[in-house]
């Protein structure tokens, strides 16, 4: 991931095609968690109605007085999530708190996806404006927008050792072996 670290490129080239491969990562990782959360929900259909029926109407959104659904809301973290030092432990065995962490992941990489595609989209329009393709850059994106780029010199790329010579091997004569 690239949150929260700073990575340096030797061309802006470069640094597009990371943001690429990144979004691309997060797009799959998005798809995977929704196979998962679809097949658990399949599997335990028939399983606890009253638990699946309230996670649907989360998923769907209920019809009802969004009053009502805000405390019910409050009410279901407090009661099934207990903290303890430095983890939260689900009140309860079944698919509920399964699912619910498994939201709560699909909704972290919905929006790392979306900051990334926001940074890729302004580096684009910086190239399209006439940003220069062949600068170095170092950039820091962290939990929140902006992500802070800086533009360094082109780094030189070192020549590769090469070795030519010509090797030249005397023809061997035959020996002839009698018996």
């Amino acid at each position: 991931m690239i949150t929260q670290r700073v990575q340096s490129f030797r061309t802006v080239a470069d640094l597009q095609k990371s943001l690429d491969d990144h979004i691309n990562m997060l797009k799959l990782k998005s798809e995977e968690l929704s196979k998962q959360v679809g097949e658990k929900l399949r599997v335990n259909d028939s399983g606890n109605a009253v638990e699946l029926q309230e996670l649907r109407q989360k998923i769907e959104g209920s019809t009802t007085d969004p009053k009502k659904k805000k405390s019910a809301k409050k009410k279901d973290q407090k009661s099934n999530w207990y903290n303890f030092d430095s983890i939260s432990i689900y009140d309860g065995i079944g698919i509920k708190g399964e699912l619910e962490l498994y939201f709560k992941a699909m909704e972290q990489v919905k929006s790392e996806l979306d900051r990334a595609t926001k940074v890729k989209q302004a580096v684009d329009d910086f190239v399209n404006k006439g940003l220069k393709r062949d600068l170095g850059c170092v950039m820091f994106l962290g939990q929140e927008l902006p992500a802070e780029i800086a533009f360094t010199p082109t780094a030189v790329l070192k020549k590769r050792f090469g070795f030519k010579a010509i090797f030249n091997v005397p023809i061997e004569d035959p020996y002839e072996v009698k018996i």
